[in-house]
């Protein structure tokens, strides 16, 4: 099988930070994916099941109520490393078009109060596993991030060449 585009990229080397993951083209449209990494790999802890779930409800509807790209939202969910999050939305994107709605979207989170939207038994599948106050942190950890960024932050990292071994070059 090929390998995925996300499995490409060299996690060692990542930082917290906001990349287009993949564009796809399905008919005449293009879809991108963004990769909304929170927790940088293998050097930050990964956040909580409770985190993460807190932050897919509260972010996911804030998204999908944003004026100006509600309709254009398709996707926002968790990845299974529990280290950030995908966003996938209609249209060929760019980090730099997107920014403001993340920054606003954690800003939102890092602030939120109240009742965690469709946190009861009837709404989700587990909602007994949310942590309101850790996702908040999560939330503004992120959003410091976004505000504070620097290119590496926005950029993939580029594969480091292979060395050639000595058998190589004979």
């Amino acid at each position: 099988m090929e390998t995925i585009p996300s499995f490409t990229i060299d996690h060692l080397r990542l930082k917290a930070g906001l990349y287009v993951s993949c564009k796809y083209v399905i008919g005449a449209e293009t879809v991108t994916t963004f990769d909304i990494r929170v927790k940088r790999p293998y050097h930050e802890d990964v956040m909580t099941t409770g985190s993460v779930h807190a932050l897919e409800h509260i972010c996911a509807t804030y998204l999908r109520n944003d004026p100006l790209w509600k309709d254009r939202i398709i996707y926002f969910g968790p990845m299974g490393c529990r280290t950030g999050f995908y966003l996938i939305v209609v249209g060929d994107v760019d980090t730099d078009t997107i920014r403001p709605l993340v920054e606003r979207t954690f800003d939102y989170a890092s602030e939120f109060t109240g009742d965690i939207p469709g946190a009861t038994p009837k709404e989700c599948g587990y909602c007994v596993d949310m942590d309101l106050e850790e996702a908040k942190n999560d939330a503004a950890m992120y959003y410091n991030v976004l505000i504070e960024g620097k290119k590496e932050n926005f950029t993939y990292p580029k594969p480091r060449k292979k060395r050639q071994s000595k058998s190589d070059e004979d």
